[in-house]
C-alpha cells in the first residue's frame, strides 16, 4: 500500500484517480469483493488508511435522515466505458444502496459521479440532484464519525470486506526517500 503522489511527474490531468495524488481520498468502495492492500512504505507524514461499517453508517442514516436511505436506493446515472459497453449507452442507472440475499451493500465511489483528473464526468449523462449530492456527503461524514483509523507500516497488510466497509485515506505528504 505505498502511495505514490504522481502529480508533480505527471500533471493532475493524467492522473485517472485520486489514489495517485497525495490529497485526501473521501470514503468510497472499490469493485470486487475484498480489498487488500500491502504496506510497501509509508508516508513522511500523514496517510492514515481510514476504514468505517457501511451498516453502521446505515443504522445512522436510518435513525437520523431516512430520506436519504431512499434516495441511496432509488437509481442513479452511473457512467459507462466505451471498451466494456456493448450497447454504447453513454450511462446505466443503478441504486448505491441494495440487499443481496438479504445483506445490505453500499458500493459508490463519489469520482462516478464527478469524475476526476483524465476521466472527467461526461456532459452527455444526466447530473446528480441535490438530494444525491446530500446522500453523497451524508455517507462521508457519517463514515467519517465511526470511522477506524490505521497507521500502517512498511509490511503491513489489510483486507477488509468491500461490501460492508468504506475506506478513505488522509492526504499525506511523500519523503524524498521513498521516491
Amino acid at each position: 500500500m505505498y502511495w505514490m503522489d504522481l502529480v508533480p511527474e505527471k500533471g493532475l490531468d493524467d492522473i485517472v484517480a485520486p489514489a495517485f495524488t497525495n490529497d485526501h481520498q473521501v470514503y468510497h468502495t472499490d469493485l470486487g469483493d475484498i480489498i487488500s492492500l500491502y504496506a510497501l512504505g509509508v508516508a513522511e507524514e500523514g496517510g492514515k488508511s481510514r476504514i468505517a461499517s457501511s451498516w453502521t453508517v446505515y443504522n445512522e442514516l436510518a435513525k437520523t435522515r431516512p430520506d436519504l436511505i431512499h434516495t441511496l436506493a432509488n437509481d442513479w446515472p452511473f457512467q459507462t466505458h466505451s471498451d466494456l459497453n456493448k450497447e454504447k449507452e453513454p450511462y446505466i442507472l443503478r441504486p448505491l444502496l441494495y440487499y443481496v440475499d438479504n445483506k445490505l451493500i453500499i458500493q459508490y465511489a463519489r469520482r462516478n459521479f464527478t469524475g476526476f483528473g483524465k476521466n472527467p464526468r461526461r456532459e452527455d449523462i444526466p447530473p446528480i440532484t441535490e438530494a444525491q449530492a446530500e446522500a453523497l456527503d451524508a455517507l462521508h461524514y457519517t463514515a467519517e464519525k465511526y470511522n477506524l483509523g490505521i497507521d500502517f507500516q512498511k509490511g503491513d497488510i489489510q483486507y477488509i470486506n468491500n461490501l460492508s466497509i468504506f475506506h478513505a485515506r488522509d492526504g499525506y505528504t511523500d519523503s524524498p526517500k521513498n521516491t
